[in-house]
């Protein structure tokens, strides 16, 4: 029965694989095409063009939007953080009315789709100045990353023992140093997952940046829509960079993918 279980799981195991896999090696083919050869779905490519690669760094400020998009990425995943782990201690250590409703209400905001937002916010940040800024971006994308941040480090902090917090308040430690000291040590792979989900929310987005940034803010997802000329696509130049914003993703998951499989392992837990 083993071996049958086997047969039928281990085909369908490898047939997902694949459709995963293979639009990652399109791409990569794509990119070491030429213009014409890119129009072949199904062709090789016979002399690999590798300044495909070179010429994405000097067209359409793909460069300045690299680094725009890696320092709102990170300046969203440490406000997410900050703001993120007291509000979701506090909705698990102290349960009242107001914190109820606070968690309630930032996993209903995750919910409600990106579009709803767009509108009213690039009215406010035209009347405040912050269209088109960084500090501008990563308090727009803290509407995609804090929900989701304070939900997944909520389960982590159910995991968390109360006798150990106790222990400690026994001892005579203010809650901040509980929160510092000892849970926050605690849920470090609850830590790492959300950092890397909200920056890889980042990375991928394409309606904030679209909506609420022109040129000082524009990040890669942008940056690649503007590879297209008035009619034509240059599919070999956008295929690259699509594979230069790609390769990222995969190292980082790569580094810590042991520490994702045990923060959703250790945020599996029952309410």
């Amino acid at each position: 029965m083993r071996k049958m279980r086997k047969l039928v799981i281990y085909p369908v195991l490898i047939f997902i694989s694949i459709l995963f896999v293979f639009p990652i090696l399109w791409m990569a083919m794509t990119a070491l095409k030429t213009p014409i050869q890119a129009t072949n779905f199904l062709s090789l490519p016979t002399q690999p063009q590798w300044h495909n690669f070179a010429d994405v760094w000097k067209t359409s400020g793909f460069g300045n939007a690299f680094l725009n998009t890696f320092e709102i990425g990170l300046g969203t995943v440490l406000i997410s953080l900050l703001v993120g782990i007291p509000m979701a201690y506090s909705v698990v250590r102290y349960p009242v009315r107001v914190t109820n409703f606070a968690g309630n209400s930032m996993l209903f905001m995750r919910i409600i789709p990106e579009t709803v937002f767009l509108l009213p916010l690039y009215v406010i940040f035209r009347k405040t100045g912050l269209f088109d800024t960084k500090i501008g971006m990563i308090l727009a994308f803290q509407i995609i990353t804090l929900p989701y941040t304070i939900w997944l480090l909520r389960s982590f902090i159910m995991g968390v023992p109360d006798e150990i917090e106790n222990a400690a308040r026994i001892d005579g430690c203010a809650e901040i140093e509980i929160l510092w000291r000892i849970t926050l040590p605690l849920i470090l792979p609850g830590v790492l997952t959300s950092s890397i989900m909200a920056f890889i929310s980042v990375w991928t987005s394409l309606l904030f940046p679209l909506t609420l940034a022109y040129s000082k803010a524009e990040t890669v997802s942008v940056a690649i829509s503007a590879f297209k000329g008035y009619g034509t696509f240059n599919w070999p130049v956008m295929a690259a960079a699509a594979v230069c914003i790609t390769i990222p993703q995969i190292l980082m998951f790569s580094l810590i993918n042991k520490y994702l499989v045990a923060g959703y392992t250790m945020g599996a837990v029952k309410e």
